[in-house]
């Protein structure tokens, strides 16, 4: 009788869309948030409709269809920043499918972008936006959107975080705020400033509901979602005569007007949840013009050489 032997198969690989269905599923089971996973999933119909045909196999994915991708995201005159966005789920996908052995391996690098100076909102604007609404003739929805915005000057945190907030969350005894929901999925206590405490306790007694409810609320009372906080802001600042919508402008602003008050970066990379210092260095980078404010009363050596101006004269012999 011939002896069987046992011969290896043929590798049979998936396609474009099976691929990428795998990755999703490894990056629940790796608990990434939320956030992660569907920044992945919209990047991907980007990069998906890019391709045209999904159910072609993974490895008809090459380095030159990545700068085709690229020269096609170029054509649409996106700024160097919005491209490289979408070239961080290509890479992550892409390794991910090197590293299961559906593809042979090529580096995807992201192009050079210049790093703009991030907007953030005025003086001028914020007292429009921080001016107290009368509470006798203004909607719930009016005095809510005044207590998000102080809330999200107040703190920095994100917008996910925010519509994610419980009222249990918030101890008045000790001044602070639990945040439970973070990019990082890490919890983390944040201070309450007096003036912010105060305007929550005032909120409260407004908003009502069991320590396990949600904080911010629509007007009948259904959870905000990122998307719907968005669109409260809008109209908020519209109303006030401001332009700038943005939920994350505050997030920015936050950090801007921290440094300029002489915060310490590495309290900031806390205060803010940040895993590393990387986007705070960032931070102080951009606005180091105006770190300039002040400086020479707070430069080590302006104050020495004041001092000694100041209390001795010194003569030059020969």
């Amino acid at each position: 009788m011939r002896k069987r032997t046992l011969q290896p198969t043929s590798k049979v690989l998936p396609s474009i869309k099976m691929a990428f269905e795998q990755f999703q599923k490894q990056n629940q089971l790796k608990n990434l948030s939320q956030g992660t996973i569907d920044f992945y999933s919209s990047k991907a119909r980007h990069f998906f409709n890019f391709l045209e045909n999904t159910d072609q196999p993974i490895d008809s994915i090459t380095e030159e269809t990545v700068v085709d991708y690229i020269f096609h995201l170029k054509e649409k005159q996106l700024h160097d920043t919005t491209i490289n966005t979408y070239l961080r789920m290509v890479r992550a996908f892409l390794y991910w499918c090197m590293d299961k052995g559906y593809l042979e391996r090529f580096p995807i690098r992201l192009i050079r972008a210049d790093n703009p100076i991030k907007e953030t909102y005025t003086s001028d604007e914020l007292e429009r936006l921080l001016e107290t609404p009368d509470q006798k003739t203004c909607s719930f929805a009016e005095y809510r959107n005044w207590v998000i915005v102080n809330f999200l000057l107040g703190t920095g945190c994100r917008a996910s975080t925010l519509v994610n907030l419980k009222i249990e969350d918030i101890n008045f005894s000790d001044g602070t705020v639990l945040f439970r929901h973070m990019k990082t999925r890490n919890q983390q206590v944040v201070p309450l400033t007096r003036a912010l405490t105060k305007i929550l306790e005032e909120y409260l007694v407004y908003r009502d509901g069991a320590p396990s409810d949600l904080l911010f609320v629509s007007e009948y009372g259904v959870q905000l979602t990122v998307s719907a906080l968005g669109n409260a802001v809008w109209a908020y600042n519209h109303k006030r005569g401001v332009e700038k919508t943005s939920v994350h402008l505050f997030r920015h602003t936050y950090a801007k007007l921290y440094i300029q008050a002489g915060g310490d970066p590495f309290r900031l990379q806390k205060l803010l949840g940040h895993s590393d210092l990387s986007m705070t260095r960032k931070y102080v980078a951009l606005y180091s013009d105006d770190l300039k404010a002040n400086y020479d009363a707070l430069n080590p050596l302006e104050q020495m050489t004041h001092n000694t101006r100041r209390d001795s004269k010194i003569k030059l012999t020969k």
